[in-house]
């Protein structure tokens, strides 16, 4: 545990309120009553006021193009200007701004103070573990296990082979977190990357067999349990076994780094397969993938199992064309790296930002509590994607993909894509209910609906 950080409310109607957090957790402020702390009687309080997300010992808040801004320490970060809509206000880019203990925030007539809360045993000081050096500010009060600094990640980012390499050779001893020997494969090419690390083809040096080598890395330190956690998570995940999901065929730890042997599809992923199609697929291509991805998903809802992270690269394709058999990718990655604290920060660090527009609105504001209705909108935000490609929210050039996810209008599947029989419309369009009680509960309710009209 990295200890807690209190928001106290020191001024203002809601004076002597506290709110506590010791775990990853998104934090909205403003008059709207879906708002974690809400003043309704404030005018000087934008509906969504500000951001703030959690993950102890760090915090950091956005304003989300409020008129007024948000002051911290008495200096004013965000606010519109005054011949500004609140539209054309949340377009503009606002920085995010971390916090520490003792900062004091001010929104119109409240005052809030930050309390940051370590355990007793802390270590007083942090270093890389690659590097070296000193990095006790950049990691957080509190942080007890391995750690990589800002810089060290980015060089790794600049050239991975080196870590990979590095990996390798210290995966001759094998680890006792690990259960493949990745000193058995060579590396082949990289894959790709996204908001939770990259992925690269290898090959075993004796039977030939190409695998899918994902490589993470902790955003925060890595201490023992929470290594633990993540690992016994996972390991909860590779029994999923079903055609239309991808295979775990292992997975290993050294220090911060995590990295997991996955069945190869040499289809690629669907946002690749639209690339090549020019932005968007046919009906007749799009409707089939869909299908074969709620089998997998469907599956994993009935074991109890949520994505969190459904978007069109995490579904891939293996086989040949057009016989392509789709299956779902990093199924529970996101989920298990943010709750065992790994992720850093995924609203306001920007490392996820290519997720957010497939992210259902209680994501944000019920943040912990994701359900399967939940990859239900996600999938109909990529079939949706899929076909027109765009999002089901208009966003536009510097609009804070926060603020679209909390306001955005849902656009008709038909107005987009005209097209489009109109009971398959239906069915999209009914996956993405802003209201999860109004939406197909799970992937299995949505591949009954969506089976009827595609046949």
């Amino acid at each position: 545990m990295s200890g807690k950080v209190v928001i106290a409310v020191t001024a203002g109607a809601s004076q002597g309120k506290t709110f506590v957090f010791d775990t990853h957790d998104i934090f909205l402020f403003g008059r709207k009553d879906d708002c974690h702390a809400c003043l309704p009687d404030d005018q000087l309080v934008s509906r969504h006021h500000f951001v703030m997300e959690v993950n102890p010992p760090h915090a950091c808040v956005r304003d989300l193009g409020s008129p007024h801004g948000t002051i911290i320490n008495g200096v004013k970060y965000g606010g519109r200007q005054k011949h500004e809509t609140p539209e054309e206000g949340a377009r503009r880019q606002y920085p995010q701004v971390d916090l520490h203990d003792g900062d004091e925030l001010q929104v119109g007539k409240t005052k809030l103070r930050v309390q940051v809360t370590v355990p007793k045993n802390a270590p007083k000081a942090v270093c890389c573990q690659r590097c070296g050096k000193e990095v006790t500010a950049e990691a957080g009060l509190g942080q007890d296990g391995d750690f990589l600094c800002a810089q060290c990640q980015q060089q790794i980012k600049d050239d991975p082979v080196a870590l990979l390499l590095a990996l390798f050779q210290q995966a001759k001893q094998q680890p006792a977190d690990a259960n493949i020997r990745l000193s058995d494969y060579h590396i082949q090419k990289k894959l790709g990357e996204g908001g939770m690390g990259a992925v690269y083809l290898v090959k075993h040096k004796q039977h030939g067999r190409l695998a899918a080598l994902k490589v993470m890395l902790s955003k925060v330190a890595v201490n023992a349990n929470a290594r633990q956690e993540f690992l016994r998570e996972i390991d909860n995940t590779r029994s999923l076994k079903h055609t239309n999901i991808i295979e775990f065929l292992g997975s290993g730890v050294e220090k911060s780094t995590f990295y997991f042997l996955v069945e190869y599809c040499q289809g690629g992923s669907v946002d690749h397969l639209m690339e090549h199609r020019g932005g968007r697929l046919t009906l007749a291509e799009a409707g089939p993938v869909l299908l074969q991805a709620l089998e997998g998903l469907a599956f994993a809802h009935k074991q109890g199992f949520v994505h969190r992270d459904l978007k069109p690269q995490n579904i891939l394709l293996s086989g040949t064309e057009p016989r392509w058999a789709a299956k779902i990718a990093d199924l529970g990655l996101a989920k298990s790296f943010i709750n065992a604290g790994l992720s850093g920060m995924t609203m306001t660090g920007g490392g996820f930002s290519g997720s957010l527009l497939f992210m259902p609105r209680e994501q944000v504001v019920d943040f912990k509590y994701v359900k399967p209705v939940s990859d239900v909108w996600s999938m109909g935000a990529s079939f949706y994607n899929m076909l027109t490609g765009d999002f089901p929210r208009p966003i536009k050039p510097g609009q804070d993909p926060v603020d679209v996810i909390l306001n955005g209008v849902i656009v008709p599947l038909r107005q987009r894509y005209p097209q489009i029989p109109k009971d398959v419309a239906a069915v999209i369009d009914h996956s993405l209910a802003q209201d999860p009680k109004d939406r197909y509960q799970t992937a299995g309710d949505m591949l009954k609906a969506l089976a009827k009209v595609l046949k």
